[in-house]
């Protein structure tokens, strides 16, 4: 399928209702009961650092952060807060294998594993060096996260992020694991996140990057399509609601490292449009790091860190539409696409005897 190919309804919801094993069982771990989506996103690398960096200057004591600070900080806050979403989203450098092997993840809630380097905004992607998809399925993952930031109105650009996604989509195809898609619009040079340039651009560019993503994944993780700060409630209705039209994929409200406030507001507006939940990360621990000691810090992700997940579940639950509701799926459909030879491929000879055999 061509990147700019838009799915029919019809063919939407088939791709759900036949979902291969290995996606759907990735699905159900990362969501709730209910199918909708809690996840709460730790796979930041610089944004980590940077933090790190500032709380020591802060303390007079400048230093660069060490492997074990990064690491340590993700697993406090994945054993504290993890409990109450449906998935955890880390990364493979200080988070993904630390938390399988320290028990900081519980059980029964999902892991997602980021795939892609942490580059610059503009650059184009590439995988993490030395991991893979493969490596993702192989650790027992339930998602593999591919984050590809994307200027529409760069034909370059937009060739080698959708040539990377491309990529990524046959390697979860054949390795048999869910994808969930990122897309991030990304202030050209000379402008910030403030330039009415940049803001009037990336509304168009959210909207452009949905549909271009869409028929190559199977979640999607979208940017929240306007100015919650000076927006009029009803464009951002609108916006919404034609985001909510492209996404031929259940989508999640990315963060963003807006304030939780913020977020909590766009998360509202964005489940009352169909969208099926959050992955939120700065917004729920970022004054983590604004706190003096380990035990303050501590204080905060068991306080105002699980209040907020608690706020923002809450918001899910009152609000949010599932996957399967999205495309009003059953569980009687799912059954029911299940061939006798499904493990074969539909290649069972059907003259074959029959065994006489205990089992």
């Amino acid at each position: 399928m061509t990147p700019t190919a838009a799915e029919k309804p019809t063919q939407a919801r088939a791709h759900f209702q036949n979902l291969s094993a290995g996606k759907l069982m990735g699905l159900r771990q990362i969501t709730d009961a209910e199918g909708r989506f809690k996840v709460l996103a730790l796979d930041q690398s610089n944004s980590f650092k940077k933090a790190l960096r500032a709380m020591h200057e802060r303390s007079g004591r400048p230093a660069e952060p060490s492997y074990e600070e990064i690491r340590d900080a993700k697993l406090e806050m994945t054993r504290l807060l993890s409990p109450l979403a449906s998935a955890v989203l880390l990364d493979v450098n200080y988070g993904a294998r630390q938390a399988v092997n320290s028990f900081s993840l519980p059980k029964g809630v999902g892991l997602i594993v980021r795939v892609e380097a942490s580059k610059d905004a503009g650059t184009p992607s590439d995988y993490e060096p030395g991991w893979s998809v493969g490596q993702i399925k192989a650790m027992g993952a339930s998602a593999v996260k591919l984050l590809v930031y994307l200027d529409m109105e760069d034909t370059a650009n937009v060739k080698a992020q959708i040539g990377f996604v491309e990529q990524v989509s046959q390697e979860c195809r054949r390795h048999d694991i869910l994808l969930m898609t990122e897309e991030l619009s990304f202030p050209r040079k000379g402008e910030d996140k403030s330039s009415p340039s940049y803001k009037t651009r990336k509304v168009s560019n959210i909207f452009k990057a949905a549909e271009l993503l869409g028929p190559l994944t199977d979640i999607l993780k979208l940017e929240f399509p306007g100015d919650i700060h000076n927006d009029a409630e009803g464009l951002l209705k609108d916006n919404l609601a034609k985001l909510d039209g492209i996404a031929i994929r259940p989508w999640v409200l990315l963060s963003a490292g807006e304030k939780f406030d913020l977020f909590s507001k766009q998360a509202a507006l964005a489940m009352s449009a169909g969208c099926s939940g959050y992955m939120a990360g700065r917004a729920i621990f970022n004054e983590y790091f604004e706190q003096p000691t380990p035990q303050a810090r501590h204080a905060f992700l068991e306080g105002i860190g699980a209040g907020r997940m608690r706020a923002l579940n809450k918001i899910v639950e009152g609000k949010a539409r599932s996957w399967m509701k999205r495309y009003d799926l059953k569980v009687s459909d799912l059954a029911a696409a299940v061939a006798a030879d499904w493990y074969a491929g539909g290649k069972l000879k059907k003259t074959a005897p029959a065994s006489s055999g205990d089992y």
